[in-house]
């Protein structure tokens, strides 16, 4: 609502008070003509009231705006409201409502009548849009650091918050552009970027071409300066404008392992990738065979299904030569492993439970007891089928220091990054 210094409000005042003079002046002179000229016609006339005040009824949409009347600055009425005993003449009726655009009008009041005024708000406009465009067109965008890949030039962003934005531009073969976009409430902004070739004697980026049997895997890009972008594509993909130097490719399919490998980018050239991927299984992934103190009750394996779900029931863990077998007891979780999932298998499970509290996967209980200076240990199904095997060795590490021995991305083993491993979770090593 607008407000008005003291000053304005004597001066409304004033004004109030010189209308209501000029209407009394009026009312005198009115009843000075009757007597003269109306009343000496006859002894017993009457007089006949003459109305000279109306009223004016304002509702608006939505309802519960201030209302003006005349400027006057007083008690706060808002909509709906009827003004009652006013002169006639003009007024002046002004709304204000917060988020919706102010509104004024004139309005003529009839003595005896009441005017009705309806007002339907404007709300007060919040978005802009910014309109691109570019030399050559087919440019992909990127506003605020937010790239869609089938947005190209030229295209209009609607509905974009008021003030600053980043809008990005690149195109094959052309400098890639950028420039900063102020937004105004209800307006367009236009911006038109004329791109530059990049002369072939001086280009510095290439291509990468992905590819895997089957396809449909999800691609994972670390760059060379080892910020990861991605996951950002499915095989078949091809990358393009990389910056030349070594990357790391990761391709993950549900049913099959994890596959990763590097490849080096060239000034104007496609590195092409044809990775074959293999069927997944489950996998030994995570060794606690040593845990810094006493070892009672506190040894663990994980496991990670790289393949389709998996159901662990009937399976046996074995140790050493010939290798006794050790049921799978289930104790948290389920004995059904989905493809991504872990699995615990626990000397005690109610230690391992109590030093690892986050822990959310399948925990399981084995009652086995591993050597501290390595041996060979083994996972079978039901039928007795060796699933997965490793003989480890305290020489590769981890011996009693809270670490734990890590399956990498090439089924190397690793000392884990982290104290106490990374149970029910990704390995430290290829994160």
């Amino acid at each position: 609502m607008k407000k008005k210094a003291d000053g304005n409000e004597r001066g409304v005042y004033s004004a109030g008070i010189s209308s209501l003079k000029k209407g009394l002046l009026t009312v005198a002179l009115v009843i000075f003509l009757f007597a003269v000229f109306v009343a000496p016609l006859s002894a017993d006339a009457t007089l006949i009231p003459i109305p000279i005040l109306g009223s004016i009824s304002v509702s608006s949409s939505p309802s519960g705006a201030t209302i003006l009347l005349d400027g006057f600055v007083g008690q706060t009425v808002k909509t709906p409201y009827t003004f009652a005993d006013l002169l006639m003449g003009t007024h002046t009726v002004e709304l204000f409502l917060e988020g919706y655009e102010d509104w004024s009008t004139n309005i003529q009041v009839t003595a005896g009548e009441t005017t009705p005024i309806h007002v339907i708000l404007t709300p007060i406009c919040t978005t802009g849009s910014i309109s691109i465009s570019s030399s050559p067109s087919g440019a992909t965008i990127v506003l605020d650091g937010l790239v869609d890949p089938s947005v190209k030039t030229p295209y209009t962003f609607t509905n974009v918050s008021t003030g600053n934005h980043t809008v990005e531009l690149s195109l094959d073969g052309y400098v890639d552009w950028s420039t900063n976009i102020q937004v105004a409430a209800g307006k367009t902004t236009p911006a038109h970027a004329i791109l530059t070739p990049i002369p072939t004697s001086i280009a510095t980026k290439g291509a990468i071409s992905v590819n895997s049997s089957p396809s449909g895997a999800t691609i994972g890009l670390e760059a060379p300066n080892g910020r990861f972008v991605g996951p950002i594509g499915k095989t078949p993909y091809t990358f393009t404008n990389a910056s030349i130097g070594t990357y790391t490719v990761e391709l993950a399919l549900e049913g099959y392992e994890v596959w990763s490998g590097k490849v080096q980018v060239t000034t104007g050239e496609t590195s092409h990738i044809h990775a074959i991927l293999t069927p997944g299984r489950v996998k030994l992934n995570e060794i606690m065979y040593n845990p810094q103190g006493l070892d009672k009750n506190r040894e663990w394996l994980e496991l990670y299904n790289t393949g389709p779900v998996i159901n662990l029931t009937g399976w046996k863990f074995f140790e050493g030569y010939p290798g006794a077998p050790h049921e799978l007891t289930l104790v948290q979780g389920s004995m059904v492993i989905p493809f991504g999932g872990h699995a615990i298998i626990a000397e005690d499970a109610t230690t391992f439970l109590n030093e690892h509290p986050a822990c959310n996967c399948t925990v399981i209980e084995s009652g086995f007891k591993l050597s501290n200076r390595g041996e060979f240990i083994a996972l079978k199904d039901a039928t007795l089928d060796i699933i997965d095997e490793v003989t480890y060795y305290n020489s590769w590490g981890a011996d009693g220091n809270g670490r734990t021995l890590e399956l990498n991305v090439t089924d190397g083993w690793e000392v884990s990054l982290v104290d106490g491993g990374t149970p029910c979770d990704r390995n430290s090593v290829i994160i």
